[in-house]
């Protein structure tokens, strides 16, 4: 998400931070180029007309001319714009009633089922005891998907009892008082397009649960068109915010900053792509510093606590200063970056990285599985000692894999570098020598080829 609007405007910002002097026709010149840039990313014409109007009133009273580094400020004023319209402040769930029944709506094919599995996994990791139910009686097999869903992130699927919507619901907050669980999140039936039958059922169940957050969740691909769909949403049923899913897909990113201006329904978080953990919380702050490419080095760091093994990092820490790091420990490194979404996923939350979103968007990860299939591909003690590896067990170990022997050839070349080099990390030589490796295998250099195999 924002990938073109965050190219055009990092760059922008990139200018700006580097200028002695800003006069009030740069300033304009400056604010006409970020107006074109919003709206090719698809934003509302009235949000793009207010950001420009909010940043130059902004910029004028700051006395940018007299600053010492009035780029620097302008794009700090940027920034706070940007993260205001995208809502201010990162609003926390109101999950403090138990139990806390949190309502899901939306059309068909936003994603709400899907979304609902996230959001579980993403609040039965934070310690609450969580239940997924759905009231959804029109899609054909919508509780079995469900259901499904909760068995993979393990948490229980309460069935509720009824001939109506508001009856599941009901039976189904009941079911999970008795059972003890913190948070319901309930899964209502979609339309085709909004009408007065969808509202009113909705509507009935919010009343008859009392739910503590009303959460729409919108597919960003749709557009401005989601906005119509949340104006509709939050007209009949107070929303208290929104999910916006398939981000990974949108490069415009223009729902996102038109939906909550507009509405003034909050972006509650962000579904980052198929996979059950590629959910975020949305933090207005964060996200405009990724827009305005400064990186999010804070969702960095919450994605490696939240993917990475602490005593598996612990242990390699030990291997690593005893000097015997193995391909085993090398593989289970690559397996611990794809979980945290990649080489480009990484990067994009860096400040300071300059690879185009394109050359980000393009970066593939399939390099790093094929060695790991290599790896796995070898006996136990091969793994430990890969001086045994010799022409035969190559062709067995490519073969094995799907790959060549080049490439294995190139695998193993850049091991034995990267354990020469963990060998030499001991004391003060450490912190240098993890700038050296970050800098030859930050972008897997030289493996670039083997995707193009």
């Amino acid at each position: 998400m924002f990938q073109r609007l965050s190219e055009k405007l990092g760059g922008i910002a990139e200018r700006l931070r580097g200028a002695a002097r800003v006069s009030e026709a740069d300033l304009d010149a400056t604010l006409r180029e970020m107006r074109l840039a919003l709206l090719e990313a698809d934003v509302a014409l009235p949000v793009a007309r207010h950001l420009m109007a909010e940043a130059r009133q902004r910029a004028m009273g700051a006395e940018v001319a007299k600053s010492l580094n009035p780029g620097q400020v302008i794009v700090k004023i940027l920034h706070d714009v940007l993260a205001d319209v995208l809502g201010g402040q990162r609003r926390d769930l109101d999950i403090s009633r138990i139990p806390s029944v949190i309502l899901l709506c939306g059309l068909q094919g936003a994603g709400k089922t899907t979304t609902a599995g996230k959001l579980a996994k993403l609040l039965a990791g934070q310690g609450r005891k969580v239940a997924l139910t759905s009231v959804d009686a029109t899609r054909p097999a919508a509780r079995e998907q469900l259901q499904v869903l909760a068995g993979q992130v393990d948490v229980p699927y309460v069935q509720g009892e009824g001939t109506t919507a508001a009856a599941m619901a009901l039976s189904a907050l009941n079911r999970a008082r008795s059972e003890g669980h913190h948070v319901l999140i309930l899964d209502t039936a979609g339309r085709q397009v909004v009408d007065d039958g969808l509202m009113a059922e909705i509507r009935e169940v919010a009343e008859k649960i009392q739910a503590s957050e009303r959460l729409l969740v919108l597919d960003s691909m749709t557009g401005q068109t989601a906005l119509t769909i949340a104006e509709q949403f939050h007209a009949a049923v107070d929303m208290s915010g929104c999910i916006l899913t398939k981000t990974d897909a949108d490069v415009r990113g223009g729902a996102a900053l038109s939906v909550a201006h507009i509405t003034g329904v909050p972006i509650r978080f962000v579904g980052t792509g198929e996979k059950i953990d590629a959910f975020e919380t949305f933090d207005p702050q964060r996200f405009a510093g990724r827009i305005l490419g400064q990186g999010d080095v804070v969702g960095l760091v919450e994605k490696v606590q939240a993917h990475v093994d602490q005593e598996q990092a612990e242990r390699l820490a030990g291997k690593v200063r005893k000097g015997s790091f193995d391909l085993m420990d090398f593989a289970d490194q690559l397996g611990q970056m794809q979980k945290m979404g990649g080489m480009g996923s990484m990067l994009k939350m860096l400040p300071g990285v300059k690879l185009p979103q394109e050359a980000l968007a393009q970066m593939d990860d399939k390099p790093v599985k094929r060695m790991q299939a290599m790896v796995y591909s070898m006996t136990p003690r091969e793994r430990l000692y890969p001086k045994l590896i010799n022409g035969s067990r190559k062709k067995r170990i490519a073969a094995g894999s799907g790959t060549s022997i080049q490439e294995l050839n190139q695998m193993l070349k850049q091991f034995a570098q990267m354990q020469k080099m963990m060998k030499r990390m001991k004391g003060d030589k450490g912190k240098r020598m993890m700038a050296q490796m970050a800098g030859k295998f930050g972008g897997f250099g030289g493996m670039g080829g083997m995707s193009k195999m």
